[in-house]
């Protein structure tokens, strides 16, 4: 979905209407491009145009004969429990998602699809930390950025930085800029509430390298790198086991075995010593580190160091 050119207030009357445009496909086995017309009081071509912008966001609808549009809801679920408001805004959340690659669009997905995933008899609360304050000036032009590959300068924690801005991403609560520093030539990840005077330049960059998106995907938090290659085997308590059986805790997380007792064995593959702390400190003492020794014998060291702590006067 492109933005209309009279300001906010009129993208905000856009997506109610492609709301609408929902609402009344969700309500309706079918519904004739006449009849949004006259309903929403627009022409064809816009209805034509708000449909295509509906199907990019990733709403299964389908021209059942001409002129005619019918919603596949078998892929939806729900959706006749919001009201036009709340469509509204899984229509913007899903055009955002959408320029933000793969990654992003797939966690989008998974995160509508939980928020859809209740019964009537038992309705489920899904509570999502606050996440830190996001300027959206300051989200628009990164993506803009990103869109057109311009590189950006901006400053970080009082430092300067010229980067060629990749990808945004969100972890536990934080957004961040993803991106290679021009000075250095390295990937970097910048907090978004720390970059200020943010401007696009007029230098370019060749393209958002493919291993980002790869490298996105099979993170956890945000101490990734395109290198992930230390092996990391841990031993998983019986009564925390079922937590890792369910979902990817860890990144590229594998089963190697399950234990008569209940212990769970489970391999990952970290980027940095410090992403297996990370990944395992919230785990314990319900984890343990099989090998390699060094990353045993640091998360020691730092447990040791956080007694010695706790127990100074």
């Amino acid at each position: 979905m492109r933005p209309e050119k009279d300001s906010g207030k009129g993208v905000a009357k856009r997506l109610f209407r492609l709301a609408r445009i929902l609402k009344l496909l969700v309500e309706q086995e079918s519904i004739s491009t006449d009849r949004l017309c006259t309903t929403l009081g627009i022409t064809p071509r816009s209805i034509q145009r708000d449909l295509k912008a509906l199907r990019a966001a990733g709403f299964p609808i389908h021209e059942q004969g001409r002129g005619l549009h019918r919603l596949d809801k078998s892929l939806l679920k729900h959706l006749d429990v919001y009201d036009e408001a709340d469509l509204a805004l899984i229509v913007a959340l899903k055009d955002l998602t959408m320029h933000l690659g793969q990654p992003f669009t797939r966690a989008a997905e998974h995160v509508f699809n939980r928020l859809n995933d209740f019964t009537d008899e038992r309705p489920v609360i899904v509570k999502i930390e606050k996440p830190v304050w996001l300027s959206r000036p300051l989200m628009n032009t990164i993506i803009k950025a990103i869109q057109t590959t311009r590189c950006v300068a901006f400053t970080y924690t009082s430092h300067p930085a010229t980067v060629e801005p990749y990808r945004i991403a969100y972890f536990d609560g934080i957004w961040y800029l993803v991106g290679r520093d021009t000075g250095e030539r390295i990937i970097k990840k910048y907090a978004l509430d720390k970059i200020a005077d943010l401007k696009i330049l007029r230098r370019t960059f060749k393209g958002v390298p493919p291993q980002i998106d790869e490298a996105l995907e099979h993170s956890t938090n945000i101490w990734f790198s395109f290198s992930r290659n230390l092996e990391v085997l841990v031993e998983i308590s019986p009564g925390f086991a079922g937590y890792f059986e369910r979902r990817r805790i860890l990144p590229l997380q594998e089963i190697v075995e399950r234990r008569a007792d209940g212990t769970l064995l489970v391999r990952f593959m970290a980027c940095t010593p410090e992403e297996i702390s990370v990944c395992l400190k919230p785990w314990l003492p319900h984890a343990r580190i099989i090998r390699p020794e060094t990353a045993r014998d640091r998360l020691l060291d730092d447990i040791k160091a956080w007694i010695a702590w706790q127990s100074a006067p």
